[in-house]
């Protein structure tokens, strides 16, 4: 993971090339950022997902993950986010607007997955679709219908489409439909995953396809921004 201070980015740091490099960064802010100023942010780095519920903008590109809204306030297992969704790939950025330390958020780069495990899923193929627990809070009635149509199916071995790193994907909350035993990568994942402690103002993004992240359930109030976008 590396890490930056939101002051210097009107230096042009190019966030793009750090994130597709590393994976994971954090902004370090020693202020709370403006809706429009998050906005702005997301847009710089890549065209943004539009979406409908729990939306803040006009543009319909920033949700708010609450705890009693987006994803609650339960566990939520190791995944890849929009696994189930068709079409290119996104990102993720976070704004920790109040008390995102009462669940750290943690990480696993599945392109530094070891060759063996690799090549025992090189066949293997994943059906995607959103958990139950998640319909009435993350979708629309439409939404469901529209993602059980599509039945999006992905191959456990892919290649990123900017870097050509070799990743296992494996989105394990989300996964629907697979014929293998999942335990080889659940223990994989325990045992390489790293934890990240939210700091007020912290702006975190990472890279859907190398990185598979969890949450623990949590007590209290708390609220982050998102935008999912395009790389």
């Amino acid at each position: 993971m590396e890490t930056v201070n939101y002051g210097e980015l009107e230096s042009g740091i190019d966030l793009r090339s750090r994130l597709l490099k590393t994976g994971l960064v954090r902004i370090r802010s020693h202020r709370p950022l403006k809706l429009k100023e998050f906005e702005s942010l997301a847009q710089s780095l890549g065209k943004p997902l539009v979406t409908t519920k729990h939306v803040l903008n006009e543009n319909r590109t920033v949700q708010e993950l609450s705890n009693n809204g987006l994803f609650g306030e339960g566990e939520v297992e190791w995944h890849h986010d929009w696994s189930y969704g068709r079409g290119n790939y996104f990102g993720t950025v976070l704004c920790n607007v109040k008390n995102a330390h009462l669940s750290e958020t943690w990480f696993c780069d599945m392109s530094k997955a070891p060759t063996e495990l690799k090549n025992l899923y090189k066949s293997s193929v994943g059906r995607y679709y959103p958990p139950q627990h998640l319909h009435n809070t993350c979708f629309t009635e439409k939404q469901l219908r529209i993602l059980e149509k599509q039945k999006v199916e992905r191959p456990f071995i892919i290649k990123h489409h900017v870097t050509d790193e070799e990743i296992l994907y494996c989105s394990i909350g989300s996964i629907m439909d697979t014929e293998e035993d999942l335990t080889p990568i659940s223990d994989w994942v325990e045992e390489n995953c790293i934890k990240y402690k939210w700091e007020p103002h912290d702006i975190l993004l990472w890279d859907n396809l190398k990185m598979i992240h969890k949450r623990f359930a949590f007590e209290g109030t708390r609220f982050l921004w998102r935008t999912q976008f395009l790389i």
